[in-house]
């Protein structure tokens, strides 16, 4: 009495991998999610409080700058006077608004990583159960030959799942970065009104659009991983779609530094 018949290994193996490619995907749903939007972001009495204890270092800010120029007479024309008071509005102006700002920069890059996961769709869908299935010369005793055959691809299929957890983990895990930087932005853009802060400003601006490029990073990987699948359907290549994968999720827990790289951090 056979244990299995090989169809019903094929299937199997098919329907695990089809598992797999939902899974990627749903990878790939994560980037679309707005950290923005009411259900995500952080309740407005945490962004109202965050906001007024920027607009106070706005003031201190102008306060320690106007005292400290006015101290060593450094004060000589209407010129200086408007450039602190000039600072003193752009830094009250960009606290105001930081939400809408860092909503701007997430948005016009997302509007890029969804033109390009457009075309990253099915991920895994052209990579069949006879890519990482061999058929062996005889079934054996009960079909064992098989059930073996079985189990050594869903050690493969195993691998891939992991793979994906690890990408959605890292996935994840820049979402909640992104509504970090959103909801503390006023503080550091606060900092535009201090002499000699100014840098903490520009870079927490290169910090957020370093988090918003690592998307565009992750979904050219995932583009690239599509193709590269496509390649290694018909399992002729040496080069497994196990080792691809992994190399996919490495990739993606080193896309952060990539991007910070990027912009100069």
């Amino acid at each position: 009495m056979d244990l299995t018949t090989w169809d019903k290994v094929v299937e199997a193996i098919n329907k695990n991998l089809a598992d797999v490619n939902t899974s990627f995907q749903n990878s790939l749903e994560i980037l679309t999610l707005n950290p923005f939007d009411s259900k995500i972001a952080v309740a407005a009495s945490i962004t109202t409080g965050i906001k007024g204890i920027a607009l106070t270092l706005v003031s201190l800010f102008f306060v320690i700058q106007f005292c400290n120029e006015a101290m060593y007479l450094r004060i000589k024309s209407y010129e200086q006077v408007f450039k602190l008071i000039f600072k003193f509005f752009l830094a009250k102006a960009l606290v105001d608004n930081a939400t809408g700002l860092m909503g701007i920069i997430y948005n016009e890059f997302t509007k890029l990583t969804l033109a390009i996961s457009a075309e990253s769709k099915g991920i895994l869908s052209t990579f069949k159960a006879d890519a990482i299935l061999v058929k062996p010369a005889e079934k054996g005793a009960f079909s064992i030959n098989y059930l073996v055959a079985q189990v050594t691809a869903n050690i493969d299929i195993y691998i891939l799942k992991a793979a994906c957890w690890v990408i959605a983990l890292v996935l994840i895990g820049r979402l909640f970065e992104v509504i970090i930087y959103a909801t503390v932005a006023p503080i550091p853009l606060a900092t535009v009104a201090g002499e000699g802060w100014s840098e903490s400003s520009k870079n927490f601006i290169k910090g957020f659009a370093a988090v918003c490029l690592q998307s565009l990073i992750i979904v050219v990987m995932f583009s690239a991983f599509n193709g590269i699948s496509q390649l290694m359907a018909d399992g002729s290549h040496k080069l497994g779609m196990t080792v691809t994968a992994l190399s996919l999720a490495l990739g993606v827990t080193k896309s952060g530094q990539w991007a910070r790289t990027a912009v100069g951090l």
